[in-house]
């Protein structure tokens, strides 16, 4: 189980470090539903507070992901219980 958790965590943390990467050439980040406004994006050159905090979240959650997989990899951290 540890396998599938650890490539898991780590799909999921590349791709949010990937979509980290992409909004420095493409100016916004996506941010989850707006309600029936479509989707919650935060804009560089808009909204620069929210653009630069939701980059460093996004970061920070995607490094975090990252190194755990790896830990999970490597059997440094037991797999989470599926109850």
């Amino acid at each position: 189980m540890a396998i599938v958790q650890g490539a898991m965590f780590l799909f999921f943390g590349g791709g949010l470090l990937l979509v980290n990467y992409n909004s420095l050439t493409t100016g916004w980040l996506p941010c989850g539903p707006n309600g029936f406004k479509g989707r919650l994006e935060f804009k560089r050159s808009e909204q620069p507070i929210g653009f630069w905090l939701m980059f460093a979240l996004y970061g920070a959650g995607g490094v975090w992901l990252l190194v755990f997989g790896l830990r999970l990899l490597a059997g440094q951290v037991e797999p989470l219980p599926l109850n």
